[in-house]
């Protein structure tokens, strides 16, 4: 595995199963499928240098042990330190991924309604004793972290086209300055086509919660807009997912939302 050390209560879990890594995120994360005779399960690990920032599995481990019976989510099934590092083992939630399940794309209107059936599931649940806080002062905190220690995505090759910054201090700066007002909800965090699966054409469930928590209502419709721009490129369908949420676009919190995430 990488020739990554695991300690010797998590290799007796797993050497039965076979593994295979994942390499479609853009997490730093080191994601595995293990897969065995009966069931497959997952194994995410991060190195110590992200404790306590939204990358660490041990802040997914608790966020989807309080989601458990609120949202369909992996079940945690191990959890330790070891070697400087964060091991995660839960289970595999069923379903497709969206992407794999729409890549032809040929019912947009459906996975736009999906979209907007994410919403309104994460956007139902009570914060009312939620301890988990993405808001945007946590994650402009986390982000300086990062930044200090070399460990954002600085490479404005990797951001959105219409993008109007050429340096990463030079986002950074209009992001501190432009903090919108919130209206906090539970939010995913990272709302995407990578992170939904779906059976028979209905949510089963959801993957990658370690930015989950509290944060602007806006936060997980900005990340849907630009992931219906990207993957059906056609604004109608802009326009469609609004009018199912019944609601008007705040364009500037939309704009925000996704440059706050180009560092990340």
């Amino acid at each position: 595995m990488d020739n990554q050390k695991i300690s010797p209560q998590l290799n007796k879990l797993i050497k039965k199963y076979s593994y295979i890594k994942d390499t479609e995120g853009m997490s730093p994360a080191k994601v595995y499928k293990l897969v065995g005779e009966n069931e497959n399960l997952y194994l995410k690990m991060m190195d110590s240098r992200y404790k306590g920032t939204t990358y660490d599995v041990e802040r997914e481990k608790d966020m989807m042990l309080w989601l458990k019976g609120k949202l369909p989510v992996p079940e945690v099934l191990y959890f330790e330190q070891y070697g400087g590092w964060n091991f995660l083992l839960m289970s595999e939630v069923d379903g497709t991924m969206f992407y794999e399940e729409y890549k032809t794309y040929e019912n947009p209107k459906k996975i736009i309604e999906l979209y907007v059936e994410c919403i309104k599931l994460f956007q139902s649940i009570d914060i009312s004793d939620c301890p988990f806080n993405n808001n945007t002062d946590n994650r402009l905190t986390e982000l300086d972290y990062l930044m200090n220690n070399n460990l954002a995505d600085m490479d404005c090759e990797n951001w959105e086209e219409d993008t109007p910054f050429k340096e990463p201090d030079e986002l950074y700066d209009f992001l501190k300055a432009n903090k919108p007002r919130e209206e906090l909800v539970f939010s995913h965090g990272d709302l995407g086509d990578s992170n939904i699966l779906v059976r028979d054409n209905k949510i089963s469930g959801f993957i990658d919660l370690g930015r989950s928590g509290k944060a602007d209502k806006w936060y997980d419709i900005a990340f849907c807009v630009r992931s219906i721009r990207h993957d059906i490129g056609e604004e109608k369908y802009v326009r469609l997912f609004f009018d199912l949420l019944d609601v008007q676009p705040d364009w500037e919190k939309i704009k925000y939302y996704i440059l706050l995430d180009e560092l990340f």
